[in-house]
């Protein structure tokens, strides 16, 4: 069962509960409301004919009004009949009307007392309710009042009541189809699409989306999550291009001397300088394939966030890369040094600012990482990089002209610049006043 059937099932089925409920109440409380107006009607007849007996000068001979009180207790009325058994057993009452019958039960009520009988008969077709009392001296007072209009409402209300609770259902099953085929026809087409993109593997499709409701919204999300996918499909081809041809230099180098090595008269001299071509080759594969692992690691999915002392984490590089290198590498300092961040991704970056300016001085002058600001950069005294080379220094394989005979892969910035944008933080470079560069990045928190 799909999601528009489900919403008319439960639409419709919630109307009729409803409806059903409604038609229930709406019987009883009709029912109730007539059947109490022609009890009043009988009790209020029953006590202005008890009223008129009690007079002392009222004589049954005045049951029509020609008596000295002429107050007629039988009375023409044209919704009720009224009859009065004496206790001789004569009957009185209008000649056009039926004789009501006589229960048991209504012979045995006590004179005078507060007892009254009711009960139900039907003449010519209509229905009566009958009340039943008996005066102080026997005689027994019967009111009949007309009960056919109860029974003609019940009769409407059992034939209408569920006639109108079927329209009823099928007006809302019908209004809950059109609403949930307008709902559901956006979520059938994502779905269609999602089926589509998963079948094709092609991305550069998006949802039509109009309006503003949570299906458009959901349309929107989808749309976003496409364009995140097609970026990362299209960095991904990207590495993979820029990888396969930065990996083409070394692996074309190591052919090519161990077809040297392949060669008998090759001297000895010869022989361990083309080794430690193949070891340098080695090592710089090595090194490519580790930046390219950090590169290619979604950090934010493996690396949870926390707060960070840059100038700790700073000192702890600065002592690593010394020792490692014999170069000065020195920490500055100032207030608001932490912030929130993956740990291990920015002690990456920061290792990779100093390394490179660790390259580029020769080891022969020192290098500086000023932390402050919420703010890490590394400042070399090194040629400096070139006005040209500068909005390019983070793409990925980049290498600046003068640099390129100088071991590297061209990633370290880049992995500079992927942690920046993972922390929300801008990468610069600037210009150091007394020569070199000024590598770095500003966070915001």
């Amino acid at each position: 069962m799909n999601l528009r059937t489900r919403f008319v099932f439960i639409t419709a089925s919630l109307v009729f509960v409803l409806a059903t409920a409604m038609s229930i109440g709406a019987y009883q409380i009709a029912t109730a409301q007539l059947s109490q107006q022609v009890n009043e009607s009988l009790n209020n007849r029953i006590t202005r004919i008890l009223q008129i007996v009690a007079d002392p000068r009222f004589s049954w001979a005045d049951a029509f009004g020609r008596g000295p009180v002429n107050r007629a207790i039988l009375e023409t009325e044209t919704d009720s009949i009224t009859q009065v058994v004496l206790p001789d057993g004569r009957i009185l009452g209008r000649q056009e009307n039926p004789t009501l019958p006589i229960t048991e039960a209504e012979r045995s009520l006590v004179p005078g007392g507060l007892e009254v009988s009711h009960g139900t008969i039907t003449i010519n077709g209509h229905q009566f309710k009958v009340s039943t009392v008996a005066a102080s001296d026997g005689t027994l007072i019967q009111v009949a009042k007309d009960n056919q209009i109860v029974v003609d409402a019940q009769q409407g209300m059992r034939l209408w009541l569920p006639l109108f609770a079927m329209i009823a259902v099928l007006i809302s099953g019908a209004a809950g189809w059109l609403f949930a085929r307008r709902i559901s026809q956006p979520i059938e087409n994502l779905a269609e699409t999602a089926e589509s993109i998963a079948e094709t593997q092609d991305l550069n499709r998006s949802i039509d989306v109009t309006g503003s409701d949570e299906v458009s919204q959901l349309g929107r999300s989808f749309n976003t999550m496409l364009g995140a996918l097609r970026d990362s499909s299209d960095r991904q081809r990207r590495l993979i291009q820029d990888a396969s041809h930065e990996l083409r230099t070394p692996l074309t180098s190591l052919r090519a001397n161990a077809e040297l090595l392949e060669r008998a008269a090759l001297s000895e001299a010869d022989r361990a300088s083309v080794l430690a071509d193949i070891k340098a080759e080695v090592d710089e594969l090595v090194d490519l394939s580790a930046e390219l692992n950090s590169l290619a690691t979604d950090h934010r999915a493996t690396e949870n966030v926390e707060r960070v002392d840059l100038a700790e984490l700073a000192n702890d590089i600065a002592v690593r890369a010394s020792r490692r290198t014999s170069s000065s590498v020195t920490v500055h300092v100032t207030d608001n040094s932490l912030i929130t961040a993956r740990p291990h991704q920015l002690e990456r970056a920061i290792s990779n600012l100093v390394d490179n300016a660790i390259k580029f001085s020769n080891g022969e002058s020192p290098v500086e990482i000023h932390v402050g600001a919420l703010r890490v950069e590394v400042r070399d005294q090194g040629p400096g990089i070139s006005n040209e080379d500068k909005p390019l220094i983070f793409d990925r394989f980049y290498r600046a002209t003068a640099t390129r005979s100088m071991p590297g892969s061209g990633l370290g910035l880049a992995i500079v610049a992927q942690c920046a944008h993972d922390h929300g933080a801008n990468v610069y470079v600037l210009d150091n006043a007394g020569g070199g560069a000024i590598v770095g990045m500003q966070f915001v928190n």
